[in-house]
């Protein structure tokens, strides 16, 4: 029976509740939804669906909507694998946001990923006493999730120094998603892995 049970804690499902409970905590719910939005933001502005442009001519005003009219058409097509066309486009001030569907499920999903290994590894470094050389090595934990929300971001550095996110990087581009998800999803299951051992 006590086999069983350890069985049962170290599977998947048991991995699901812990990461629950884990969010079920004020502290570390906060610090996932903080990272969540945090990446939603830097991924749709390294994607250049969400843009800073102040306009030399004066606005007609602060807020303002379009939508195209053939956004039926247009709201699940690829430009290329895991980048789709914007929609129509929202103006807050000096802030563009091009609306696309698919591009923000993909930032929310991610965002996610990259909000749930936050939480994970700050619980494992604050709640477990994982102080000294076993909170270094739980730090060090942490480097496939971070290199994995990078991986996403990597336009950002191509926009930061004048470059144009040309054809060739838009298509090495597409497989930084789902490379990024795999690392975040296996940095999240060796963190969730490594306090359940503790647990038991």
């Amino acid at each position: 029976m006590v086999e069983e049970k350890q069985r049962n804690d170290l599977s998947g499902r048991g991995k699901f509740k812990i990461l629950l409970n884990i969010l079920s905590q004020r502290r570390f719910l906060i610090t996932g939804i903080i990272s969540i939005i945090v990446y939603f933001i830097v991924y749709l502005a390294a994607t250049r669906f969400l843009i800073l442009s102040f306009r030399i001519e004066p606005m007609e005003s602060f807020f303002g909507f379009k939508l195209l009219s053939n956004w039926t058409e247009l709201i699940f097509r690829q430009r290329s694998p895991f980048l789709f066309e914007s929609i129509g486009v929202i103006y807050i001030g000096p802030i563009k946001l091009f609306l696309s569907i698919g591009n923000f499920l993909i930032a929310l999903v991610l965002g996610i990923l990259v909000g749930s290994n936050i939480s994970v590894s700050y619980f494992g470094f604050r709640s477990l006493s994982l102080r000294g050389a076993k909170g270094i090595v739980s730090l060090i934990g942490t480097i496939p999730a971070i290199i994995g929300g990078a991986a996403c971001c990597v336009p950002t550095l191509i926009l930061v120094i004048g470059l144009q996110l040309t054809a060739t990087l838009a298509a090495i581009w597409s497989y930084f998603v789902p490379l990024s998800a795999v690392l975040l999803i296996l940095s999240l299951w060796w963190s969730l892995r490594r306090i359940q051992k503790r647990k038991l």
